[in-house]
């Protein structure tokens, strides 16, 4: 089959619609359970171009290369009653002629462009249990002739697919073994020499962890809380806190005092308004005392700001920013096994967002082991004059929360939310009210 073809245009000049109608034919061609007559029907939502009342041109070049096509017995043309060489109601494929078509538009065939992209992933060792989950899935994709996306099968992609489907599998890889919080700039020069490749990559990555990490729906559309919580950030991390904790590198807590040896001790306690410790290092702390009365996390920077200024000297504050980093939840981890019986509160906004940070806290630190603060109908109600409406993709997530096991405390403010579909920032509420909602005991 030549590369040219009659009538004055090569493979490369083909109409953008003939192009479609032989690439939809191929398409229905690898099908596994195909029809015995691979057959594509123009209709003018697949093909708004060709029945277009204002521009016949793209029809008859179309008609064209359709007619010669079936002159050299690529394909078998249909056309509409009395409507001979005008309008095309059906394209039929000759199953002895497919080579030619796959060579006409340089198409690799399915079997071979899937051989290449399952040897890629067989070469792949699962190094966590949602990377395992996701090389088994892509593998099963091509085993179904389903579509491995966000790898990338089609080959008219060229050489770009196959360095694509490396470079992502290589930072799914990277992501995997992560074991501490890293730069994603950092990660992406050590694993391709380009500080942005990483940042190309990051949308398939997310998308790959929301559907199989075991939490990945856990935090909704917040992309850095998820990346953050598999170790990867885009700056470090900075967490402010304040009130009567003491900390201690861990290392030197296990040590044996000797006589004379100067502890390296922070008691957080003189400092004020906070202090804004690193991730990084909250990861190496113990905490050796703590003599707050309770523990109150507070989603956004204002109102964390807010309450500084008024809150008592006993009460232990950690700004989350949104949900609580492995940093955050180590060092809440660490003062709930030092004082088991502390009272713990989040402080959030009154919606979605704030009762699935709610809920991320839960998961780490106990069922029902924290407190909702200012998160509830009587908030909701004084603030009246502050809500805002609801969106109705925020309707169909409050919903789903209505049957999560670690809100069903919570079904009183989801369903007043649900009833007024009206949502509360958490920055409308004084941190004075907030306060005057914490309960001793």
């Amino acid at each position: 089959m030549p590369d040219e073809i009659p009538g004055n245009f090569s493979a490369q000049s083909i109409t953008p619609i003939a192009l479609l109608i032989l690439h939809t034919l191929l398409d229905r061609y690898e099908q596994p359970e195909r029809q015995k007559v691979v057959r594509v029907r123009l209709n003018a939502t697949q093909y708004g171009a060709y029945f277009s009342g204002q521009d016949v041109a793209p029809r008859r070049e179309t008609n064209r290369v359709l007619q010669h096509l079936a002159e050299q017995g690529l394909v078998r043309v249909h056309w509409q009653k009395w409507e001979e060489g005008n309008w095309l109601e059906k394209v039929d494929l000759v199953d002895a002629q497919v080579e030619g078509v796959y060579r006409l538009l340089q198409r690799t065939p399915q079997p071979l462009r899937a051989g290449v992209l399952r040897r890629l992933l067989q070469s792949q060792t699962p190094q966590a249990p949602w990377h395992g989950a996701f090389l088994s899935w892509a593998l099963n994709q091509l085993n179904t002739y389903r579509s491995p996306a966000p790898l990338i099968l089609e080959d008219t992609a060229g050489e770009q697919a196959g360095i694509w489907n490396r470079d992502l599998l290589s930072a799914l890889d990277a992501l995997a073994q992560l074991s501490g919080p890293t730069l994603e700039r950092t990660l992406s020069v050590r694993l391709f020499g380009d500080s942005k490749r990483l940042e190309v990559c990051r949308r398939a990555l997310l998308g790959i962890l929301r559907r199989h990490a075991p939490d990945g729906a856990e935090y909704g559309d917040d992309d850095w809380a998820l990346l953050r919580a598999y170790h990867l950030d885009r700056v470090p991390e900075y967490i402010p806190l304040a009130g009567p904790l003491v900390l201690q590198f861990r290392s030197e807590a296990q040590q044996t005092p000797v006589s004379g040896y100067a502890r390296h001790i922070l008691d957080l306690s003189p400092f004020s308004p906070s202090l804004a410790l690193s991730g990084a290092m909250l990861r190496e702390i113990a905490v050796v005392a703590c003599s707050a009365i309770a523990v109150i996390t507070v989603e956004n920077s204002t109102s964390f700001s807010e309450l500084l200024a008024v809150r008592p000297l006993s009460l232990l504050a950690l700004y989350t920013a949104g949900f609580a980093s492995p940093a955050v939840v180590s060092l809440l981890q660490e003062v709930r096994r030092l004082q088991p019986a502390l009272p713990f509160y989040h402080w959030g906004d009154v919606d979605v967002g704030g009762l699935r940070i709610l809920a991320h806290l839960r998961h780490h630190l106990g069922p029902f082991s924290v407190r909702p603060l200012a998160m509830d109908s009587a908030t909701l109600m004084a603030q009246a004059a502050h809500t805002q409406p609801l969106s109705d993709a925020e309707r169909v997530a409050l919903a789903q929360l209505e049957n999560h096991p670690a809100l069903a405390d919570c079904a009183g403010i989801i369903k007043h939310l649900l009833l007024t579909g009206r949502k509360l920032e958490q920055e409308a509420v004084a941190a004075e009210w907030a306060i005057g909602q914490m309960t001793p005991g």
